[in-house]
């Protein structure tokens, strides 16, 4: 849980000094909360409720030291598409989530204008 507190602190920190902008961190969280939630809520039983997502893997580090990296999508409004991990066959699906995204970044900045 220590670590937990360090990587939410140090994302803060990112945020403070505007290393970073907000867009990506709240989308990825966002998106991670409302998709788990609603699979929750259909099956309980087979999917784990949203607050396991948030404190499990590497989904604070995944949020404010991956996704955010100079590969990311650079307009604003594509930042705020970013987001797989229910689906994915790996342990912890953050970082290929980032992959593929990073690897999308061109195409949603093309057709994302801001």
């Amino acid at each position: 849980m220590v670590g937990y507190a360090a990587f939410l602190l140090g994302g803060c920190w990112l945020l403070y000094k505007r290393i970073i902008t907000w867009h990506i961190p709240v989308a990825m969280l966002i998106s991670l909360i409302i998709i788990s939630g609603i699979f929750f809520l259909i099956n309980p039983n087979l999917y784990p409720n949203p607050l396991f997502h948030l404190l499990s893997g590497a989904t604070i580090m995944g949020t404010f030291f991956i996704a955010t990296d100079p590969t990311a999508a650079t307009s604003n409004k594509a930042r705020l598409i970013y987001v797989i991990r229910t689906w994915g066959a790996y342990p912890d699906a953050v970082a290929f989530a980032v992959l593929l995204m990073n690897m999308a970044a061109p195409t949603i900045d093309y057709y994302v204008k801001s």
